[in-house]
C-alpha cells in the first residue's frame, strides 16, 4: 500500500481500481468500479471542483408532511374516480414511506458530496458503465434530477436557465446560433442579421428574469455533466469496501480445527520472537497499522479475534 494512502481524502476512479487490485490480488476495471456502485457495494462521490448550484433538504416520513387532496384534475377538471393526493410543498417520494424535502433556496455547494443513487445521477453510472462494456447509449432520464448527500444533507443539483440551450433568449442558446453560423458559412450580412435578432429576444428574456425570484432562474439538473465535477471514491470507503470483503465466507474448504490451531500456534511463536504480548493493551491498533503497511488491511476486532485465540491454542498443543 501506498504510504500516501491514508494521506489522501479521495481517490480517482482509476486510482481506487488499481488500489483495490493491488489489496485483493485481482484484476478491478473502471467498468468494476461503476458495477459495484450500481449495486450498492461501493459508494462513489463527486468533487464540485468550481462549485454548483443546490438546493438543500432532508429525507423525511410520511407522517411528517401535509398533503393536499383533489377530486378532479387539476387542468382538465375530470371527475376522478379517487381523490388525487399531492403534497403541499413539493415534496419528493423516493420508497414507501421516505420521502425529500428541499428548501426553496438555491445555494452554492462546493467539494466533495457522496451520489446517492436515487436520481440521475445512477443513470449517469449506467451510461458510464456501458460505455466501458457494450457502447451502448443510455436514453433513460429522471425527472427529480440529480441527489446528492454530505452527512445528513441532502442535495438537489440545479442548472440556470441561461445555461439551458432550449430556453428561448439563453446564452446558451446563443452560443448554439454562433456555432450554426460556422457551420453553415453565413455571410456577414446574414450572420449579423441572425444576431440582432436574437439579441432583441434576449432582451426580453433578461428583463423577465429580473423580474423573477432567484430560485425562479433554476430548474433540476438533467444529469452531472451539466456540472464542473470529478467522480472520485474516498478513501475512508474504498477502505471500508475491502474490509467488507473479509467478512465475506471464503468458497475454499474451512480449515479444521487442527489446521486452525497449528496457524495459532505459529502466529503466537512469530509473536513471541518478535517481542509482541498478544494480551498487551493497544496491542490489535499496532497490529491493524501492520496490516495497512503491506496493503491488506484487517479491521480491530478481526485481529482481538485471532490474539484472543492464540493461548488456547497454545496450551492445547503443549498437554
Amino acid at each position: 500500500m501506498s504510504k500516501l494512502f491514508k494521506l489522501k481524502e479521495w481517490l480517482t476512479l482509476e486510482e481506487a481500481a488499481n488500489h483495490i487490485s493491488n489489496v485483493l490480488g485481482d484484476t478491478v476495471t473502471l467498468a468494476d468500479i461503476y458495477r459495484l456502485a450500481l449495486d450498492k457495494h461501493l459508494m462513489l462521490s463527486a468533487n464540485f471542483v468550481n462549485g454548483a448550484w443546490a438546493r438543500i433538504g432532508k429525507f423525511v416520513k410520511t407522517e411528517d408532511i401535509e398533503f393536499v387532496e383533489f377530486d378532479k384534475m387539476p387542468l382538465t377538471e375530470e371527475k376522478l374516480d379517487n381523490p388525487l393526493s399531492i403534497p403541499l410543498n413539493a415534496e419528493i417520494q423516493c420508497s414507501k414511506d421516505d420521502w425529500i424535502a428541499l428548501d426553496e433556496k438555491v445555494v452554492s455547494i462546493r467539494g466533495l458530496w457522496d451520489l446517492t443513487m436515487m436520481g440521475a445521477e445512477q443513470i449517469d453510472i449506467e451510461f458510464y458503465y456501458q460505455q466501458e462494456t457494450s457502447g451502448l447509449e443510455v436514453t433513460l432520464q429522471a425527472l427529480d434530477g440529480v441527489f446528492l448527500q454530505q452527512g445528513d444533507v441532502l442535495g438537489q443539483l440545479q442548472t440556470d436557465f441561461d445555461d439551458n440551450e432550449y430556453q428561448l433568449g439563453s446564452k446558451a442558446q446563443l452560443n448554439v446560433l454562433k456555432g450554426t453560423i460556422a457551420k453553415d458559412n453565413l455571410s456577414k450580412e446574414d450572420a449579423e442579421k441572425e444576431l440582432k435578432t436574437f439579441e432583441g429576444i434576449r432582451k426580453k428574456y433578461l428583463e423577465k428574469r429580473d423580474k423573477n425570484k432567484p430560485e425562479e432562474n433554476y430548474f433540476p439538473s438533467g444529469g452531472l455533466d451539466e456540472h464542473d465535477y470529478v467522480l472520485v471514491v474516498k478513501t475512508n470507503e474504498v477502505t471500508r469496501f475491502i474490509q467488507s470483503l473479509e467478512d465475506t465466507p471464503p468458497e475454499a474448504k474451512p480449515l479444521t480445527s487442527k489446521e486452525r490451531n497449528s496457524l495459532l500456534v505459529l502466529l503466537g511463536a512469530v509473536c513471541k520472537n518478535s517481542d509482541i504480548d498478544p494480551s498487551q493493551r493497544g496491542i490489535a491498533t499496532s497490529l491493524v497499522a501492520m496490516t495497512e503497511l503491506i496493503g491488506a488491511p484487517l479491521t480491530d476486532d478481526t485481529i482481538r479475534k485471532i490474539l484472543n485465540q492464540i493461548e488456547p491454542a497454545i496450551e492445547s498443543r503443549s498437554k
